[in-house]
């Protein structure tokens, strides 16, 4: 038996604090989860931008809307062959939705961030392989752990670059802060930054300092190859253009990336935990948000959690979710309402 527990950042620790319960039921019981269906256009993001760098690479300009249409077009029909579906309406509005934010529509030019990101790439996905030894006493008998992740872009700047929208650090040791827009940064010209894609919107995310701790984490990981990076930058696609909370600039030290992996090997501990306790009982493992699991079962789902719950397939028989939509009183213990009914074939 091997010692070793190889984890995904994305596919593995952030869906497990997202929702310990849908994470086990995929990869333990193999049961498909919500992201089958939300994902869509989170990989027409990645691949746009990967395609967008690799043709500028190659023939020195930006690809036109009209050639990354096309090639999104391929790529949208073989992630329906894969099983994943989109929320919209059909597929027209959903690449519609992708072009309009990475695209200026009076001038078939790249936004200014994605032009940075296109213009200045390294690379256009660092595959990230860091091995830890552990205690095997504290991770169920494993004593490494492997962590993976593909890092999006690595940039170069190319041109100068402000972030009106920065993070300030209010507790580096538990990787605690918040947004700021009193604190502008200035990239020069040479700055090396570690990017990373959100297809969501920051001022409608909960996530947004899990999104800090990952990105953060992947700068420590990279720090024995590259050192450190200048900063790291999350570009949350789904923001209108030009709008201050498209980018988010957020400052690196040695500090914050020590505090990152001690913060990133405990997500694995609680990670293997639940791996345990689903192999004893797996109806014993709760839905939700689980920093939120000291609170009552229907107060562990918010609006952003609330938008997975309702395609998640576990949920008819989620206690966490069935006392969720109980909060308003209409529906018993939650259990008649329309989202989790079964004959309801409009939706299900």
């Amino acid at each position: 038996m091997s010692n070793l527990i190889e984890v995904s950042y994305t596919g593995d620790l952030l869906a497990h604090r997202r929702c310990a319960r849908a994470w086990a039921y995929e990869k333990h019981i193999g049961i498909h989860p919500y992201e089958q269906v939300q994902a869509m256009e989170g990989f027409l993001v990645h691949h746009a931008m990967e395609w967008l760098t690799k043709h500028h690479r190659r023939h020195g300009v930006h690809a036109s809307p009209a050639e990354l249409r096309e090639q999104l077009g391929r790529y949208f029909r073989v992630l329906w062959a894969r099983g994943i579906r989109t929320t919209f309406a059909s597929k027209e509005k959903t690449l519609d939705r992708v072009l309009g934010h990475l695209f200026d529509q009076a001038s078939s030019q790249p936004q200014p961030e994605v032009k940075a990101a296109v213009e200045g790439a390294q690379h256009e996905e660092y595959p990230l392989r860091s091995v830890r030894k552990v205690m095997p006493e504290l991770y169920g008998g494993k004593s490494k752990v492997l962590l993976t992740g593909v890092l999006d872009v690595v940039i170069h700047q190319k041109a100068e670059l402000v972030y009106p929208q920065t993070w300030r650090w209010t507790d580096k040791a538990n990787l605690r802060g918040e947004i700021t827009h009193d604190e502008p940064d200035q990239a020069a010209i040479g700055d090396r930054e570690i990017w990373d894609y959100k297809s969501t919107r920051l001022r409608h995310s909960t996530s947004c300092e899990d999104y800090v701790r990952q990105v953060v984490t992947y700068a420590a990981l990279l720090q024995n190859r590259m050192g450190l990076p200048h900063r790291c930058v999350l570009f949350f696609t789904n923001e209108a253009p030009g709008a201050k909370e498209r980018l988010l600039a957020i400052p690196i030290d040695q500090e914050v990336v020590n505090a990152s992996v001690h913060w990133t090997l405990e997500q694995v501990r609680e990670l293997r935990d639940t791996v345990l306790q689903v192999q004893q009982d797996p109806r014993s493992v709760d839905g939700g948000d689980l920093s939120k699991r000291g609170l009552p079962l229907e107060e562990r789902v918010d609006n952003d959690l609330k938008a997975q719950c309702t395609a998640c397939a576990q949920r008819f028989d989620c206690p966490t979710y069935h006392a969720y939509l109980a909060k308003s009183g209409q529906h018993g213990n939650g259990s008649e309402h329309p989202d989790v009914q079964r004959t309801n074939v409009e939706k299900n």
